[in-house]
């Protein structure tokens, strides 16, 4: 066991694309790459339509979003696992530790995905669900627009918001990296100062001017199958209003020391982390304990409101546990330290053979 942390390299600059002559340009990066292209990665073959068409079908493809302030913390994606397309909102009330769900499934082709984050829209749409996310880097700023009419006991939702995202306020970090045979992940994650409106049931329930907080999250993965790995990440603004958070991630890419999406986020700066494994000796409900090797990350989770979502018999297709609560702990990185005492957020155990 290393007595002192080996930390990966700082973000380079991007390339103009993921892909080029058919490779994925394997890196970390430190802003937003323009041509999203996974599909042209075939090396040694021809582009041709049954290969392009295979690929896509192994594509996990999503756009997603964390959000809140003091009182609210707020999950939203539109998911493409290509056999289905997935809407949601969910918000966690921290103090009551309740949880509302606007969530529908529709068809993968009826929503759409951006492939970059310059000057796009993420989106889908069903009878009483509405989701679209605006990626406006070129301008520095980030919407998310959702609505629901309303259904049974949940009563309506209506989520408007703006993050500012350029160099005064956000650090990207945006990765390429490798799964093996051909096959990469690219991830472009951004925590930044968030100003809007949460309205429920005719009724406005948040954000607190000043507090506010958004985490974009941009995720294109040809996964190995299955696809399986385990995620927590957590965010606040300081009392000064300093947006701080961290992202932490074990999952199947090669070489984890210099490839992994680990890191803490103060204000505008960005520090990059070791890899980690997360430990769950309760169970998914049960706390957390997520380490590095040398000690620089060692925080606990504690789950408060549950969340799930499971496919198949047996849970064989996909079984999936997504619960929220509270962290405890410090992450060191080489030149910042985090401490993430009281802070709130959610984690992921997933595995999925879809």
């Amino acid at each position: 066991m290393p007595t002192t942390p080996n930390f990966p390299p700082a973000p380079d600059s991007p390339p103009s694309a993921l892909v080029d002559d058919g490779h994925y340009n394997v890196g970390t990066y430190n802003a937003a790459i323009a041509r999203v292209n996974p599909l042209d990665a075939e090396p040694g073959k021809r582009f041709t339509r049954l290969a392009r068409t295979a690929r896509n079908l192994r594509l996990k493809e999503w756009e997603a979003f964390q959000l809140g302030d003091d009182d609210w913390f707020i999950l939203g994606a539109v998911y493409n696992a290509k056999t289905v397309g997935l809407l949601q909102v969910l918000a966690v009330h921290k103090e009551s530790a309740t949880i509302t769900r606007w969530e529908s499934k529709l068809p993968a082709t009826s929503l759409s995905i951006a492939r970059g984050l310059l000057d796009s829209t993420s989106r889908g749409r069903t009878h009483d669900l509405q989701v679209q996310i605006g990626n406006h880097l070129d301008q520095n700023r980030v919407t998310v627009d959702a609505h629901h009419t309303g259904r049974g006991k949940t009563g309506s939702m209506d989520l408007h918001v703006t993050g500012s995202c350029g160099p005064d306020d956000a650090a990207h970090l945006v990765v390429v990296h490798p799964f093996g045979r051909g096959r990469a992940l690219y991830s472009h994650k951004v925590m930044m100062p968030m100003t809007g409106s949460l309205t429920t049931a005719g009724e406005q329930v948040g954000f607190a001017d000043g507090r506010g907080y958004l985490i974009l999250d941009d995720h294109h993965g040809d996964y190995p199958r299955p696809m399986k790995y385990d995620w927590v990440t957590g965010i606040r603004r300081s009392p000064a209003g300093v947006v701080e958070g961290f992202n932490l991630t074990h999952n199947q890419v090669l070489n984890p020391a210099n490839y992994n999406e680990n890191a803490i986020w103060i204000g505008n700066r960005l520090h990059r982390l070791p890899p980690v494994t997360v430990e769950r000796p309760d169970g998914p409900w049960g706390k957390w304990f997520i380490r590095d090797a040398a000690g620089a990350v060692d925080i606990a989770f504690a789950p408060t409101v549950r969340s799930t979502m499971h496919v198949g018999p047996g849970k064989s297709l996909a079984e999936y546990y997504a619960p929220y609560g509270w962290y405890e702990g410090a992450i060191h990185a080489e030149h910042a330290s985090l401490d993430v005492d009281g802070m709130f957020g959610v984690g992921e155990q997933k595995r999925i053979t879809l």
